[in-house]
C-alpha cells in the first residue's frame, strides 16, 4: 500500500514537472522567437535545445552506470559533492526518470516544434522555392535527426565510459548550486549513527 502512494505519488511529480517545463520552456521560445523574428536566432535556439536534450541524457545514464560504493570514499573525506553524487547514484531511478524521460521527452518534442518553425519562416522568407519546399522541409528535419542521434551516442559512450566522474561533476555542480543559494535539493545531512536511527553514544 505504501509503495502505492509512493508511486503515484513519483506518477503526479513526473506529470506536473513535465507540464510546467514543457510549459515555461516552450512559451518562453515563443516569445523569444516572435520579438527577435531572425532566423539565425531561431536557429541558435534549435541548437541549444538539442544541447539541453544531450546533456540531460548523459545525466541520466551516467546515474544508472555510476558505482555507489567510491564516492561514499569520497564522502567520507568531505569532498565537495560528493554526498550530492550519492544521493543521485542511490536514486539513479528518479534520477533517469527526470533527465531521460522528462527533460529528453519535453526538449525532444520542443526541437522538432522549432525545426518546424524554422522551415515556415525559410519557406515564407523564400517564396520562390516553389515545388523544392518538399527537399528543404525533410534536409532540415533530418539535419535535427541526424544531429541529436549523432549527439546522444557521443554522450552516451562518454556517460558509460566515464560514469563516475560524470555523475561526481554533477553532484559538485548541485553542491555548489545548494552553496549560493542556500537550497537544500537533497535533504539534510545525515549525522552520526546507524542507518536504522540510533545515534552514537557519547564515550
Amino acid at each position: 500500500m505504501v509503495r502505492k502512494r509512493k508511486s503515484w505519488k513519483h506518477l503526479s511529480f513526473v506529470f506536473v514537472g513535465s507540464f510546467l517545463i514543457a510549459a515555461i520552456v516552450g512559451i518562453g521560445s515563443e516569445l523569444l522567437m516572435r520579438k527577435t523574428a531572425s532566423l539565425w536566432v531561431a536557429m541558435v535556439l534549435l541548437l541549444t535545445v538539442i544541447g539541453v536534450h544531450i546533456f540531460f541524457d548523459v545525466i541520466g545514464i551516467a546515474a544508472t552506470a555510476a558505482q555507489e560504493a567510491p564516492h561514499h570514499a569520497r564522502a567520507a573525506n568531505r569532498v565537495r559533492g560528493a554526498r550530492q553524487t550519492v544521493y543521485l547514484v542511490r536514486h539513479a531511478d528518479l534520477v533517469a526518470n527526470m533527465a531521460n524521460d522528462v527533460v529528453g521527452d519535453v526538449t525532444g518534442t520542443l526541437s522538432g516544434v522549432l525545426a518546424a518553425a524554422i522551415v515556415i519562416d525559410i519557406v515564407r522568407l523564400y517564396p520562390s522555392l516553389g515545388t523544392n519546399e518538399i527537399w528543404v522541409t525533410s534536409m532540415i528535419l533530418a539535419l535535427v535527426a541526424s544531429i541529436t542521434v549523432t549527439g546522444k551516442a557521443i554522450g552516451k559512450s562518454l556517460a558509460i565510459q566515464e560514469a563516475n566522474e560524470v555523475i561526481a561533476w554533477v553532484g559538485s555542480i548541485i553542491a555548489a548550486f545548494e552553496q549560493i543559494t542556500g537550497w537544500n535539493l537533497i535533504g539534510p545531512k545525515k549525522r552520526g549513527g546507524k542507518r536504522d536511527g540510533t545515534t552514537r553514544k557519547n564515550s
